[in-house]
């Protein structure tokens, strides 16, 4: 069963068995999910041929893309990254045993370090952007550039629509 009848059905069989309620926002977020997970997944296996998981990537690819010489504490990458810093750690370990970063001691606090990218991470950054620039615009390429235009200014009213909610401390799930 293909992705698209695998949520038609799932929507018609949820609105059969619970009529009181509108399915039409589950439905479009399935398949907003379906195409991340369909993109995520193909660029997790050629990530992976690099020696890279996406997380690591987006260490990389926030060191990568402030440019040469960027230095960053793991806090500022936590952040860029949307990840916690005690998520973070792990991806530091991993890229600085494999010399994709390089950590060093923060002169300004003992208790933190500068990190930067690697001549050889910046190559493995390199490569990873091409990937995700290549599969993203497989998918994306299905639409014409007014379709893409409309698609992407109703996905940034979403998103701020989440950014104002969680401006007031509004939880966005249960």
């Amino acid at each position: 069963m293909g992705i698209e009848r695998l949520i038609e059905e799932t929507i018609d069989t949820w609105s059969a068995e619970r009529p009181d309620l509108a399915f039409a926002a589950m439905s479009t977020s399935l398949k907003i999910g379906a195409l991340v997970r369909e993109v995520g997944d193909e660029i997790s296996v050629r990530m992976a041929a690099l020696g890279i998981n996406v997380g690591e990537f987006d260490v990389l690819a926030t060191l990568r893309r402030r440019g040469r010489g960027a230095v960053l504490t793991p806090k500022e990458i936590a952040a860029a990254a949307m990840v916690s810093p005690s998520g973070l750690t792990h991806r530091l370990v991993r890229l600085e045993n494999m010399e994709l970063i390089v950590r060093t001691a923060d002169p300004a606090d003992r208790r933190s370090a500068l990190i930067r990218i690697s001549p050889k991470g910046k190559r493995i950054a390199d490569k990873a952007i091409e990937i995700v620039v290549e599969a993203e615009g497989r998918l994306f390429g299905a639409l014409v550039g007014s379709e893409h235009k409309a698609l992407d200014r109703t996905l940034d009213r979403l998103i701020a629509h989440i950014d104002s909610a969680a401006t007031v401390d509004t939880p966005l799930c249960c």
